[in-house]
């Protein structure tokens, strides 16, 4: 299962501070322990990750967050007045779960696949902001052609209907819309297509345009195509 959701335009951050020192106490200790100081660094600073996660976590629990997106982590060295320490800063979105989707989602170790989360939330986003695809850039048509996510599905046959005449830069972003279903499978993408065929509620245009796609993606499928044919 996934969930698409509201989001936070503010992201939130955690900090974590630690005395230089106890990474010098750490290579004394094991100097003559062969591997023993790049072990005992590393626990540290799996020790610092986990602490400022948690730290990051419990402020998104605090604010109702269900999830946090778009999670980076940094270490820097601040020293002056004759002292150093290392802080390690964790920043990320917090997110607002809304609805879910049954959609087959990767998990490690118990958690849910980020860059899923991450993909999903972008679509809500973007399909309560569409009006046409002169309201979005290459960037997002792209990623709506590309990302494989049905959702989006409503918004290309929309756009199907849409025509620009000789303006070139919409019918560019029109035509990697139409891409859409080359990152579905095959199947998929016949079924979507010919049922929207159909169904029979399509204007000129998107039929003209749903079939320029079959013919061009090769997704023929006789069968289906004479059963329209009886249809009609």
């Amino acid at each position: 299962m996934i969930v698409t959701s509201n989001y936070s335009i503010l992201p939130i951050a955690a900090n974590v501070l630690i005395g230089a020192n106890i990474f010098s106490f750490i290579g004394t200790s094991y100097v003559n322990s062969f591997g023993g100081r790049s072990t005992s660094y590393e626990k540290k600073m799996q020790e610092m990750y986990k602490r400022v996660t948690e730290t990051l976590k419990q402020r998104a629990q605090a604010i109702r967050a269900d999830a946090i997106i778009g999670l980076s982590v940094d270490i820097d060295e601040i020293s002056g007045k004759g002292s150093q320490m290392f802080m390690i800063t964790a920043v990320g979105t917090p997110v607002h779960l809304k609805e879910v989707a049954r959609v087959p989602v990767e998990k490690q170790d118990d958690l849910l696949d980020g860059e899923l989360i991450q993909q999903k939330v972008r679509a809500d986003i973007i399909l309560e902001n569409y009006k046409s695809v002169e309201s979005i850039n290459k960037e997002t048509a792209e990623f709506i052609a590309t990302s494989g996510l049905r959702e989006f599905e409503p918004l290309v046959f929309k756009a199907m209907n849409e025509d620009y005449g000789l303006e070139q830069t919409p019918k560019d972003k029109l035509e990697m819309l139409f891409r859409y279903f080359d990152y579905l499978p095959d199947e998929e993408a016949i079924a979507i297509l010919y049922n929207a065929l159909l169904e029979g509620n399509l204007t000129t245009l998107q039929v003209k345009r749903i079939n320029a796609i079959i013919t061009s993606s090769k997704f023929m499928d006789y069968t289906k195509l004479l059963i329209s044919m009886d249809e009609n």
